[in-house]
């Protein structure tokens, strides 16, 4: 089969490719020797891979490297096209029951076998979703990784409760709105603009920031977003959030110390912070603020989530964005735009 993998070259560095050597662009290499994968457990199943995404950093993650045949990928959308013999044999109230044909999406493990950006995937089943039947396979291939970080970050670590995508959608209205506060930071990123979307239907009050109003203010408004900032506008703002979900890091993140209530929730997702909360507690910024919980987690694959998130789609309660596709031949040209800062809509996709 055809995989995007990562393969080191006579002209790149003597030391192995890792976290701590990434590869550069130049060494995504479209291959077309590599085995089909096999299944193996009885909740597996081979997935033709239709799209995936591009994710920032991608070559920087420990688990890229994981494996032999370094093959990069998570999110995708896809056919099933085969099941383990003892697929059907196993518990029907474990998990929802796929067959050959169905149209799926997903999120595969970061320590699975389920590298995306190839022709073929093992997925266990308890990873996908039926895919949403409004959208394309491009479309679908950006919803996954980036919708259940929102999912989790805001109905999970935050524990809001989440919407009940099978009423009727005359329910998620702008009335009626809770009085609680969230603060959004890098809220028209692929993450944030999941989490405006989602807080909006949930009934809260949403603030969204990001560096540009000129770019950004009504294109926040529009998903749902009831004031809208730049970063220095937030100054003096202080103790006024329930829960802050900040995607940037950094001073962003130092700053939201601030913002949030003593009592409130701040949450990041940003991989460079993973060791903020000890680091924070340390400083004169988080003073007083003993009692805000604090979180940093990585998201994990959820099919589960993913059923009520493709009804929502389904029900046009939720946009997606495809800044641009380009084929998997294409890999290394798609991984620099992903990585470049730019005002694009959406993620970048690999057809496959």
């Amino acid at each position: 089969m055809q995989v995007v993998r990562i393969r080191q070259t006579e002209t790149d560095s003597t030391t192995s490719f890792s976290a701590s050597n990434p590869a550069p662009p130049s060494a995504l290499i479209l291959d077309s020797d590599i085995p089909l994968p096999q299944i193996t457990q009885s909740n597996e199943l081979l997935i033709r891979i239709r799209a995936s995404t591009v994710t920032r950093d991608e070559l920087t993650w420990p688990e890229t490297y994981r494996e032999e045949i370094a093959i990069p990928g998570h999110d995708f959308s896809g056919t099933v096209v085969a099941v383990s013999s003892e697929y059907y044999a196993s518990d029907a109230d474990v998990m929802q029951k796929f067959n050959p044909g169905d149209e799926v999406y997903g999120m595969t493990s970061a320590h699975g076998k389920g590298s995306t950006w190839a022709e073929y995937a093992v997925v266990p089943s308890d990873e996908i979703s039926l895919k949403p039947k409004r959208l394309d396979w491009a479309q679908s291939a950006t919803v996954p990784m980036s919708a259940l970080t929102a999912w989790q970050a805001l109905f999970e670590k935050a524990g809001i409760s989440p919407p009940d995508f099978n009423e009727s959608r005359k329910k998620f209205s702008q009335e009626g709105r809770s009085k609680e506060k969230i603060l959004i930071t890098g809220a028209s990123g692929a993450v944030g603009t999941f989490l405006v979307q989602f807080a909006a239907l949930a009934g809260l009050h949403v603030v969204a920031a990001s560096t540009s109003n000129d770019r950004n203010r009504e294109f926040l408004l529009s998903l749902g977003a009831m004031e809208v900032f730049e970063y220095d506008e937030l100054e003096g703002m202080h103790g006024e959030y329930d829960v802050i979900i900040d995607t940037v890091g950094s001073t962003t993140l130092e700053r939201c110390w601030s913002f949030v209530k003593d009592e409130g929730t701040l949450i990041t997702i940003d991989s460079l912070s993973f060791d903020f909360v000890e680091k924070h507690r340390q400083q004169s910024f988080a003073t007083g603020k003993d009692q805000v919980k604090a979180i940093f987690f990585i998201v994990e694959p959820s099919g589960g989530q993913l059923e009520p998130i493709a009804i929502a789609l389904d029900l046009e309660l939720l946009k997606v964005f495809v800044a641009q596709t380009l084929p998997m031949s294409e890999a290394s040209k798609a991984y620099q735009l992903a990585n470049e800062r730019s005002p694009r809509r959406g993620k970048i996709v690999l057809t496959i």
